[in-house]
């Protein structure tokens, strides 16, 4: 669509300096429909060159460099976009931290991160955007996980996070219904690259913000590194983040309560998700020998 055939949009998006979040960024700068978008994340490097694209294609930008795991950031984020634009019609809850590691070796302080940026900031940030939306008539996008299905080991707290988001989700839709804002939840299978952009952006963030990594930070790194250069899923798994975020701006034209990306990606979980309930000694007994198998690798 091109500009004039949409009604411009002031449009925030947290973790867009990767991943998903960029991808939804360049889909509407690509668009050139004259929205005004807010980049939120702890790259602000990245977040620049996405604000001299969307500046050279004619639309406002404002790039706010936080990080979502301080309790202040969703206040700052906020009152940052309306001080600039007035108000909000678009939220788009991206960032997320997904760390690959069995909860009881994860280290606490990891594992608070991980709550904070998953569930608590996109949560409190919503309800301090809450009344621009509701002025404006506005859509909050949340992304979830398709990792909810079934109970992994691996991702247990990243899974219990995206679990508790789409129960949020939920409710969020019954209640902002009647007061005209729409509310949607995006539930990704397997993302090409999406765990190789995470390595890469946490350790340019903390060399960033302190020129050395901490010992649990290089240890975490390297954890994350392994995890990425495991067997990929295969092709017919794996979506691109482009078609991704290319289905997710279309719910800004068109809300739907809730959309699996890409189809073919979510539904195997699903499917593994249902047999596990139906035979859970089973799915018991499968998931404990791979966790086995994982402790005699390490």
């Amino acid at each position: 669509m091109g500009q004039g055939l949409v009604t411009p949009r002031t449009i925030l998006i947290t973790g867009a300096s990767s991943g998903i979040g960029a991808g939804i960024a360049r889909e509407l700068i690509a668009r050139k429909e004259g929205h005004r978008l807010v980049l939120t994340a702890r790259r602000a490097e990245a977040l620049r060159k996405l604000e001299d694209q969307a500046l050279a294609s004619g639309m406002e930008c404002l790039v706010i460099p936080d990080d979502l795991a301080d309790p202040l950031a969703p206040r700052r984020i906020v009152e940052a976009t309306l001080s600039r634009f007035g108000g909000l019609d678009v939220l788009i809850n991206n960032a997320g931290l997904g760390l690959p590691e069995p909860f009881s070796r994860a280290p606490a302080d990891e594992l608070s991160r991980q709550i904070q940026v998953n569930l608590t900031a996109p949560i409190v940030l919503t309800r301090l955007a809450v009344e621009a939306l509701v002025k404006s008539g506005g859509n909050v996008i949340n992304i979830g996980s398709s990792i909810t299905c079934v109970a992994t080991p691996i991702f247990g707290a990243y899974g219990a996070t995206k679990a508790g988001l789409a129960y949020w989700n939920d409710a969020l839709r019954r209640e902002l219904r009647p007061r005209g804002v729409s509310v949607s939840l995006v539930e990704p299978g397997p993302v090409s690259t999406e765990f190789f952009e995470a390595v890469v952006s946490r350790s340019s963030t903390n060399q960033a913000h302190g020129g050395t990594l901490t010992t649990a930070e290089m240890a975490s790194a390297e954890r994350f590194r392994e995890f990425a250069a495991m067997d990929p899923p295969p092709e017919w798994l794996s979506a691109k983040v482009d078609d991704v975020a290319r289905r997710i701006v279309r719910l800004i034209e068109r809300p739907r309560r809730r959309i699996s990306v890409l189809r073919r990606t979510v539904w195997p979980f699903r499917v593994l998700g249902l047999l596990v309930q139906a035979f859970p000694q089973l799915g018991d007994l499968a998931i404990s020998r791979m966790v086995k198998n994982m402790d005699r690798k390490a």
